[in-house]
């Protein structure tokens, strides 16, 4: 048992972590990284106590949750039917008790990051005396990794359910909406490819505007706000930078069609422009009076042309994550304290013409690192 034990960590367990490094370190990045040191505990207590107190908040954290569960499952089976993944099927000698403890331990190695962040929410839970939520939040834990491991046992047994449930999920997730067109193909393969990571994405920006809209909304706090909206850009950096390696892979033939610099400039505001709209309608439904009207269209504004200067920001790097993550911190840091001088057009007109001309440059002169 120790043997299999050890292969079945090397497998699913130590290539998963390998293969996903890089979205792990980004989503670390983004909840603790972003948070200055002495500030770490207070802002996730007052993350926690926003879930705890907002069926919503708690209902779009589970979604999130699951959406990683989800991540998990499909790499599992993914690797399971690889054509180089034959020797897997071995597993099925043994038996059937075995294979379940086998498979629990992946299931919960996998989903280990959700699980630990979890333990404080029904820590909390309990010391508030809050018992529904936290058995429903057990519960839901229990779920996903049983749910994990059930899906693997299908997988290496070739039960019938295993290709049902394969051609129903890529039923739900075939990208039918959208008529390909040349400026609706990053949108494409950003709902269709990518729909992981937007999910994720959209889930944490609803997540920290609810706490200034919902949870904050009878005592608005402009500050919090300012510092959550700029972190909502930085976590849509990494869609900005999905947008740029598909287009310079899969649509390098583009650079020589007769496409002019303003098109290919408009397929990317386009793109951004229908990425962020749930977060703009989001703030117009639960405004309630603490932003007029105007100041939310030009943050929307905001928010598409800083996407815009990140696109130009990866084509500078050469599509460098390194380097790429580290400018975007950098201008994070600019854009807040320009936002903080209160004169949000003007922000937004700098953030698009700073951005049009660092495009101009970078795109002619981009080189894939």
């Amino acid at each position: 048992m120790k043997t299999v034990a050890t292969f079945l960590l090397k497998v699913f367990v130590k290539q998963f972590y390998i293969i996903n490094a890089g979205f792990l370190l980004f989503i670390f990045f983004v909840f603790f990284g972003m948070v200055h040191g002495g500030q770490l505990i207070a802002y996730h207590r007052s993350l926690i106590l926003a879930i705890l107190s907002s069926p919503v908040f708690l209902a779009m954290v589970l979604a999130a949750w699951t959406l990683y569960n989800l991540k998990c499952i499909l790499f599992c089976t993914n690797t399971i039917k690889a054509a180089d993944s034959n020797y897997i099927y071995t597993l099925r000698a043994m038996s059937r008790p075995g294979q379940w403890i086998a498979y629990l331990l992946i299931s919960t190695l996998q989903y280990m990051p959700v699980l630990a962040y979890s333990f404080f929410v029904m820590y909390m839970a309990l010391n508030r005396a809050l018992l529904f939520i936290a058995v429903l939040v057990t519960a839901w834990q229990l779920l996903m990794v049983a749910l994990g491991a059930a899906m693997i046992f299908i997988s290496i047994n070739k039960n019938r359910i295993a290709p049902m449930t394969e051609k129903i999920f890529s039923t739900v997730t075939t990208w039918k909406l959208i008529k390909h067109s040349y400026g609706a193909f990053l949108l494409g393969n950003i709902l269709y490819e990518k729909k992981m990571a937007f999910a994720i994405v959209k889930i944490f920006s609803i997540l920290l505007l609810s706490v200034s809209f919902l949870r904050n909304g009878d005592n608005f706090d402009e500050d919090l706000f300012s510092i959550f909206f700029q972190v909502i850009f930085v976590a849509h950096a990494i869609l900005v930078f999905y947008c740029i390696d598909f287009a310079e892979s899969m649509m390098q033939f583009s650079r020589n069609l007769p496409v002019a610099l303003h098109k290919v400039a408009g397929m990317y505001l386009f793109t951004y422009a229908i990425i962020l709209l749930p977060d703009a309608a989001f703030m117009l439904i639960n405004n309630h009076g603490n932003l007029p009207l105007t100041e939310i269209l030009v943050l929307y504004g905001i928010a598409v042309s800083t996407l815009f200067l990140y696109t130009a920001i990866g084509y500078g790097c050469g599509l460098n994550m390194d380097n790429y993550m580290l400018l975007v911190f950098i201008f994070f840091l600019m854009i807040f304290f320009l936002q903080k001088t209160g004169l949000q057009l003007l922000t937004m007109l700098v953030i698009l013409l700073t951005a049009t001309i660092v495009f101009k440059k970078s795109y002619y002169n981009f080189e894939k690192q």
